[in-house]
């Protein structure tokens, strides 16, 4: 399986270099320390509502732009991690049984 894109990660990271900064100074920027933003940046850290906000007001965004692109990658990892139980897993189109 190939290693899914974190778009929420690839999107700070094309910005940041539209504009130049680095990932030091984004942090300055967004009032939050550096090493949240190298964990967010490495994939070890999750994009959460208030750095959403942060970083949506830092760079004239609509707010949840980048936590919509977080849950989209959640999902993807998520689906992937349960797949052969979903195939398990009974649905509503006539194959459910009485429990």
């Amino acid at each position: 399986m190939s290693e899914l894109e974190n778009k929420g990660v690839s999107e700070i990271k094309r910005l940041c270099g539209i504009y130049g900064i680095s990932p030091i100074e984004l942090s300055l920027y967004l009032q939050i320390t550096w090493t949240r933003i190298y964990e967010i940046l490495s994939g070890r850290r999750r994009i959460t509502p208030d750095t959403d906000i942060r970083l949506c007001h830092f760079f004239n965004l609509a707010y949840g732009h980048f936590a919509k692109l977080q849950l989209e990658y959640d999902l993807q990892v998520s689906e992937n991690e349960l797949a052969d139980s979903l195939e398990k897993l009974p649905t509503v189109d006539g194959t459910v049984k009485a429990l």
